[in-house]
């Protein structure tokens, strides 16, 4: 349910984007990039991490649910408060100034008031998920993102300016904010709703290592958009961020599995059950692996056409950083730091992400002096492969008291690896064959093929059954329960 509703999500976000790139000139497109940006920056530092302290507190305070609810929202108000009056008094100006975008400032302007209403509101999920109602998370997911893609879409369509599709934005914001607090209100019924000052301090407490950790890991993973822009032209910048992302099924398969296994990680752990939770390890990174590996496979051929069809002719240079960030997908199959959050290491977290960072800073600028903007993405992969993902496994076989080697299903990922490259010599025959078709026809005739391919191979490997993937997609399109 989880992923179906972030699916939609994703596949609304995508839209806005082809849109966008379409009816706005490419200066227009990177100013409404950048200013998304920068909540994409800020948000985690001013979330602090309280969004994702509801996993934990709610769990074990149900009789104070409200009490709980209220302290945190209050806390991520005054924190978006703050942000808001920030770039309403003057730090819009500096912003664009860094960005090197004068047209940046009169958008942030406008902007200001959307840090005010989405940050309470980044605390649904959490806080829904601690009493299991995933239903109504996956459908705030995805009501959301349609809500604010017809916002900011329709509007752009008529006037196609970026001051447009960002008052959509904040119009949306406030829509969704509503919807969350109302949501949020009716799952929590123990207590009352008066704030404590000691309640206050434990949500601090417990959110501000997990909050400055995303918000160094969050500036990590984008400093080389950060860099990109400063570094180089508008029109280079909206060339490069439309390449340098990770596909949505990222939120889809990790996002929706580690929502759903966090609770039972904490849980494990709190029992002292540690090899319970390696071999719950085990099946979430096989099962994200059976997604997210062959998508890996089939785009990093296909990348072009799909940044031509998705984006025109204008950005079909997007596709060298977009497959350079692909190379991500494998360390992606389970969220490392969200099982050191489960079992209380935040700490672990935050000297992770500041490590990464202190290499991808300077990594970044030297790439990018060396070869361009697609230097920034070839510095941002070597920094998780070479800082990030060795000292997480360190960590965990500290914690979890078992060798590195048992952390990983390696033989399940090999098969599953052997079941994507093999197809891809057929896939290569085909897009051959296919020269000088539409984009959209070579995509569909090839994709037909190689995962086709590919799925008969996971089932030579005993690593997916028919039966269950009928029953998986009937769940999903809700022909079963």
């Amino acid at each position: 349910m989880l992923a179906s509703g972030q699916a939609l999500s994703s596949v609304a976000m995508i839209l806005t984007m082809v849109v966008l790139a379409r009816v706005f000139s490419q200066r227009d497109y990177a100013t409404y990039q950048q200013t998304m940006l920068t909540f994409q920056l800020a948000s985690p530092l001013l979330m602090l991490g309280l969004h994702q302290a509801m996993y934990y507190f709610l769990p074990l305070n149900a009789e104070r649910s409200r009490q709980i609810l209220a302290e945190n929202l209050l806390l991520l108000a005054g924190s978006g408060l703050i942000c808001s009056l920030f770039f309403s008094i003057g730090g819009r100006h500096w912003v664009a100034w860094w960005f090197d975008n004068p047209d940046l400032a009169s958008c942030l302007l406008v902007f200001a008031p959307y840090f005010l209403l989405m940050l309470p509101a980044a605390s649904l999920p959490a806080c829904l998920m601690a009493w299991g109602r995933a239903r109504e998370v996956a459908a705030f997911n995805a009501g959301s993102r349609l809500l604010m893609f017809l916002l900011v879409v329709i509007p752009s369509l008529i006037w196609p300016r970026p001051l447009t599709a960002v008052s959509g934005a904040v119009a949306g914001a406030g829509v969704c904010a509503a919807a969350a607090l109302l949501m949020m209100g009716r799952a929590c019924r123990g207590g009352s709703w008066q704030p404590t000052l000691r309640g206050l301090r434990s949500q601090l407490a417990f959110g501000v290592p997990l909050g400055l950790a995303a918000a160094i890991g969050l500036f990590e993973r984008s400093v080389d958009k950060l860099m990109v822009a400063a570094m180089a032209s508008p029109e280079d910048f909206s060339i490069y961020v439309n390449g340098a992302l990770e596909i949505p099924l990222i939120g889809v398969v990790t996002s929706s599995v580690t929502s759903v296994l966090i609770p039972e990680y904490t849980r494990l752990y709190a029992e002292g059950r540690l090899s319970d939770i390696v071999a719950l390890m085990h099946r979430a990174m096989t099962s994200c692996a059976l997604v997210i590996l062959p998508a890996m496979a089939f785009l990093f051929v296909a990348a072009g056409d799909l940044m031509v069809l998705l984006f025109g002719p204008t950005y079909e240079a997007s596709a060298a950083p977009f497959r350079v960030y692909l190379l991500l997908l494998p360390v992606r199959t389970l969220t490392f730091g969200a099982l050191l959050m489960a079992m209380g290491k935040g700490r672990c977290i935050l000297i992770q992400t500041v490590a990464t960072l202190a290499i991808n800073v300077p990594a970044a600028w030297l790439a990018i002096r060396l070869f361009g903007s697609i230097g920034a993405a070839i510095a941002a992969v070597g920094a998780v492969y070479l800082v990030s993902l060795p000292y997480l496994l360190l960590q965990l076989r500290r914690w979890l008291h078992c060798p590195i080697r048992t952390l990983i299903p390696w033989r399940n990922l090999g098969e599953i690896i052997v079941a994507c490259g093999i197809p891809i010599a057929v896939l290569a025959l085909v897009r051959s064959l296919a020269a000088g078709w539409p984009e959209l026809v070579t995509l569909l005739v090839s994709g037909l093929v190689f995962f086709s391919a590919t799925l008969v191979l996971l089932r030579i490997f005993h690593l997916v059954f028919f039966p269950r993937v009928s029953r998986w997609i009937g769940t999903a399109i809700g022909l079963r329960g």
